[in-house]
């Protein structure tokens, strides 16, 4: 087992969580297990740097440990439990985190459906409603307009009033908003209603992550965020396929019926299991919540309530930290350099993603393929399997590559490679996964475009989205996987950030995509998103190199004003 630390002040990170892990850790008595940080070390490092002392859990494996993650959980608990009899993290074992994201799956696999679903029935609104391409386009567009815009407020919500509440919430409002579209007598309803359906349903996938951040430990979280991302976004591969069965049998309203019916079903299995598992409302999930809103009926089984510990609850495992509520904070969190440089290269890729999709509906229902809508739904198969394969993969390796880093970083510090007071560079060790899948999109993504525009034969264009799928689901994952690193506390706030950033570029993208396809052919047109790719894929060397230095210099700052606030007001109460 490795243990790592570092220097945060709470305003930037909320480390309370890393506080109770940094107790439990000093209270073991096998300390010989880490010889890399003693307590005058500590000291010395808190001192230098002002900062608040937090402990990254890494919870490593040895080397004559066992690969499988159930197996390490369990040899880490028994460790723990014999070191100093300190609570769990989380009261979930290994197969339970599997299952908290089915739940989550199945509350926000709805958000990623919504709009591919809806891309083969985007010629049946044109002739029933009398549009041009340009028009209808617009319902997408606000649709993944209000998906960036809306997490960045929720995300807020949810992490001062909890997680249940407004996943549920929200799963609420879209069932009322597909009713409504299933019925829309106008062009102007469903503009309306798509936006409502959007802010309803797209925080959803943000605080999904969150909760995944509430109850995983960063050496395992890349394969349960993967997981979670993995399973919800596959609503993007095989929405297109349920859009060209139903609109083909149909017509585009039962689309909406479709999306009301299974959203809702979700909702009512979502209201019976989905637990709050927000750190400051219920600790390890030891705590029994206050609020009524915030009570999962199957908590009160006495079964369950025996195994959450109701009885004896963890109160150290409580987060004392609560965040204030600041709607804006995912836009706080975005602006600043690191993040921004590190985000805008892969919200990049998710928007040349999503004019990939539309493309095949587009592009296969025209000269020289002609394809019937079920053919074209098949025809989205490959993407959807690449993207799943992209998150899972990915979640792993990451794991993988996370664990190895920092063994070798705890191993150089025990050697004197590096300075003691060295902070690990988790911008590092998470972006370097990405290079490679970045420019490989790069290639598949240009192969994809011009394959659509020259009419190659069809495993071309096939092959090249199950390719381009498969990368912008890894950055993805990965990008996803870094926010919550960061910010623990905030993992729903911190999520909306990416799905801002990704949105908003695939809004803008959609929405000019049309007049790009008429002026520069659809080949010119992703060559044109290419060239811009390659340049922001550069970006990403850059937060790798300076990102932890940033971070440093803002956070001293801070402390530095905070220190320089109380001497102000000391100083006028000595005065008075």
């Amino acid at each position: 087992m490795s243990e790592m630390y570092s220097l945060h002040t709470d305003d930037e990170i909320g480390s309370s969580t890393d506080e109770y892990e940094n107790k439990k850790y000093l209270e073991q008595k096998d300390i010989d297990d880490v010889k890399s940080f003693g307590g005058n070390d500590l000291e010395h490092s808190y001192s230098r740097q002002n900062g608040t002392l937090s402990r990254m859990a890494t919870r490593e494996v040895d080397e004559h440990d066992s690969s499988d993650d159930s197996e390490t959980d369990s040899h880490i608990e028994v460790t723990t439990e014999k070191a100093g009899n300190t609570p769990p993290y989380t009261l979930l074992n290994y197969s339970q985190k599997w299952c908290m994201v089915a739940i989550l799956t199945m509350c926000g696999f709805w958000s990623s459906l919504a709009s591919p679903i809806y891309y083969p029935a985007l010629k049946q609104l044109e002739k029933q409603f009398n549009l041009d391409e340009n028009k209808v386009n617009i319902t997408v567009v606000v649709y993944l307009l209000f998906q960036g815009i809306a997490p960045t407020f929720s995300g807020g919500l949810a992490d001062v009033y909890g997680r249940r509440p407004i996943i549920l919430g929200g799963m609420l409002i879209y069932v009322v908003a597909s009713i409504g579209l299933a019925n829309a007598p106008s062009y102007g309803v469903i503009c309306f209603l798509r936006i409502v359906q959007s802010i309803g349903i797209s925080p959803t996938i943000a605080i999904s992550l969150g909760v995944v951040g509430d109850y995983t430990l960063k050496h395992e979280r890349g394969t349960f965020v993967g997981a979670t991302s993995g399973f919800v976004l596959i609503g993007q591969g095989i929405g297109p396929l349920l859009g060209a069965v139903i609109a083909a049998r149909w017509d585009w309203r039962a689309i909406f019926w479709f999306l009301a019916i299974g959203c809702g079903a979700s909702l009512v299995f979502g209201f019976f299991l989905l637990p709050e598992t927000k750190r400051t409302l219920v600790g390890n999930l030891s705590i029994r919540p206050k609020h009524i809103w915030s009570i999962a009926p199957i908590t009160l089984l006495p079964s369950v309530q025996k195994k959450l510990k109701y009885d004896n609850p963890d109160i150290e495992t409580l987060d004392e930290n609560i965040p204030s509520l600041d709607l804006i904070g995912a836009l706080k969190i975005t602006a600043q350099p690191e993040i921004i440089l590190a985000l805008f290269p892969a919200g990049l890729q998710f928007a040349m993603w999503t004019l990939m999709l539309s493309s095949i509906s587009s592009g296969l229902s025209s000269a020289p393929y002609n394809y019937s809508l079920p053919i074209i739904g098949v025809c989205y198969l490959p993407a959807g399997i690449g993207g799943l394969c992209g998150s899972f993969l990915t979640g792993r390796i990451i794991d993988y590559y996370y664990k190895k880093a920092v063994k070798k970083f705890e191993q150089d510090k025990a050697s004197g490679a590096i300075p003691e007071d060295t902070k690990f560079n988790t911008f590092r060790v998470r972006l370097l996964c990405v290079l490679p899948q970045n420019f490989l999109a790069v290639v598949s993504f240009l192969l994809f475009g011009w394959s659509i525009d020259k009419g190659w034969k069809i495993p071309a264009a096939l092959i090249t989205s199950f390719v381009s799928s498969y990368c912008a689901m890894s950055t993805l994952s990965t990008m996803t996987t870094l926010l919550v690193d960061l910010y623990p506390t905030k993992s729903s706030t911190a999520s909306s950030c990416f799905n801002f950033v990704r949105c908003s570029l695939s809004s803008i993208f959609m929405g000019c995509f049309a007049d790009m396809k008429q002026s520069m052919t659809v080949g010119g047109t992703f060559s044109f998103l290419i060239a811009l790719l390659f340049l922001a894929n550069g970006l990403t060397f850059i937060p790798i190199m300076y990102g932890m230095q940033w971070r440093e210099k803002r956070m001293l700052k801070e402390e530095m004003k905070v220190q320089l606030k109380e001497e102000e007001q000391e100083a006028q109460e000595q005065k008075e």
